[in-house]
């Protein structure tokens, strides 16, 4: 029979998988013509039209939409700000530097969230955590290659002089500390007195209406309104949203914010799995291999002998 702390660790291999699943999908839509906040609005829009009828619909008296409680609206905004701070830094960062080097750095929110649990709670941090960090970061580096000019950054008209140190990695790095953040609030709220669905609408909603302000104040809802963008849509909404974000927050209540950080690494991982099953020409090189073997075995050992404080 699997423990729960067993089932949560497989919950967030699920959720990182889907997100890297859907990392060519977002891209696509992207380059196609909807600028990212416009699809970020539509996204998470998607995510709460799907998750109200779970309160609407719902037996328990305790689920009823209209009983929110504090810690449900402050963690839900809290959690819902750090998110959108995320993509907002990596959007605008994406701009300046290379798609390898903004991989890479955003991976570093596996070393920021043990950082902030140091300062913010005090919480020690044991050698199997530190041992699983280093393994990882070297995992990425091998893995991704940041500084690589990829065809995708010919095309955005970036150059060699992004691969130096520049603006848009600084953006990138606050991109992962927001993230590293949105791990540690989530986190804590669910070591409160909440209830996930009415907590997550409260996220969603504040992720929504910042993005939709952020749409409004850069030039507008420009999208590239057809099939693709409406197919990506409701897998992200649904699947990448919904779906992932639940079990998240759902593993979170077993499992603590550097045992989810270390999981999270596996999510360029699953990128380029699903590349490969969707372009013929992607091409795994041995650094590749050896980099995603590391990360692997960091999340391996971490989830198995790694501390629970």
């Amino acid at each position: 029979m699997f423990s729960k702390r067993l089932l949560a660790q497989l919950g967030l291999i699920i959720t990182t998988a889907i997100w890297g699943s859907t990392f060519l999908l977002v891209k696509n839509s992207v380059e196609a013509g909807t600028t990212p906040f416009t699809f970020i609005f539509y996204r998470f829009l998607i995510a709460i039209i799907m998750i109200i009828p779970f309160i609407l619909f719902s037996k328990n008296k305790a689920s009823s939409i209209i009983q929110f409680n504090r810690n449900e609206i402050i963690f839900g905004f809290i959690c819902g700000f750090f998110l959108y701070a995320g993509y907002i830094f990596q959007t605008y960062g994406l701009l300046f530097t290379l798609q390898s080097k903004s991989a890479f750095i955003t991976g570093t929110s596996v070393l920021i969230v043990p950082i902030i649990l140091y300062f913010y709670k005090k919480n020690k941090i044991g050698y199997q955590l530190w041992l699983s960090i280093l393994i990882v970061i070297l995992g990425l580096y091998l893995f991704i290659n940041p500084g690589e000019l990829a065809d995708s950054d010919i095309k955005r008209g970036l150059t060699n002089q992004q691969a130096l140190p520049n603006i848009g990695d600084l953006l990138t790095f606050g991109c992962a500390i927001f993230f590293a953040m949105h791990i540690v609030g989530q986190s804590d709220a669910v070591q409160n007195k909440i209830n996930l669905i009415r907590f997550l609408i409260i996220q969603f909603l504040t992720v929504a209406i910042l993005s939709g302000l952020s749409t409004f104040f850069t030039g507008g809802f420009v999208a590239n309104y057809d099939s693709q963008l409406l197919i990506s849509l409701i897998i992200n909404g649904v699947f990448a949203s919904t779906v992932a974000i639940f079990l998240m927050v759902w593993a979170q209540k077993i499992l603590t914010a550097a045992q989810t950080a270390i999981i999270f690494s596996l999510e360029p991982i699953f990128a380029l799995l699903f590349e490969i099953m969707v372009v013929d020409d992607t091409m795994i090189g041995l650094f590749q291999w050896l980099g995603g073997l590391l990360i692997v075995t960091a999340v391996i050992y971490y989830s198995l002998f790694g501390s629970s404080d």
